[in-house]
Parts: structure tokens; sequence; C-alpha cells
């Protein structure tokens, strides 16, 4: 495991609203409501580039929840997002991820 890139930090808690793969793109935005991070409190959106890989179970193990536990990447390019419902959510992705403030 090593450290996440800046646009995956200060995750816990946000509440993810929708994923949306564009196929001929390869790319790959999750869409958030909020965190409690000061910075995060607005709607906010994460995408990742080049997309070689995704897994995105919805078996809810631990529970319903849309929120995030914990985010880490277990090898370069390649992200874990561990939701407070116990799926997790794995990307790979030849691009380091990028994080927007919604706007609004």
């Amino acid at each position: 495991m090593s450290d996440v890139p800046e646009a995956l930090s200060n995750l816990h808690d946000a509440t993810l609203t929708s994923i949306e793969f564009e196929w001929s793109a390869r790319r790959c935005t999750l869409r958030f409501h909020g965190a409690p991070d000061q910075d995060l409190q607005r709607p906010f959106s994460i995408a990742f580039d080049d997309v070689t890989e995704m897994s995105i179970p919805a078996e809810r193990p631990w529970g319903p929840s849309q929120a995030l536990l914990e985010v880490d990447c277990v090898e370069p390019g390649k992200y874990v997002l561990v939701m407070q419902s116990g799926d997790e959510i794995w990307v790979a992705a030849g691009k380091e991820p990028v994080r927007t403030i919604e706007s609004g």
C-alpha cells in the first residue's frame, strides 16, 4: 500500500452519488455530494483517465451506505475505494486521478 494522490485524500465520509464510465474515452468519473473536510463540503467529482480495469460491486456486506470509508493506492495506478457498506470499488488507470469541485 502506498500514498494516495492528492485527488483521493481527505475523502472519509464523502457521499458517493454516481459513477459514470465513458467507454471510448476510457474515463471513469465518480461524483460525490460532499465530504466533512472543510474544502470538500460542496459537490465534487474525481476523474480517472486511461482506465484499463474497474470493479464496482454493490453487495453491501456491512449494510446500506453511500459513504466512503477509505481510499488506498495498492500499487501505482491501481486504487481501491472502500465504502462503508463494505463494498470495494477498484479502478486501474494510466493517469493520476483529478478532483474537481462543482461550481454553483
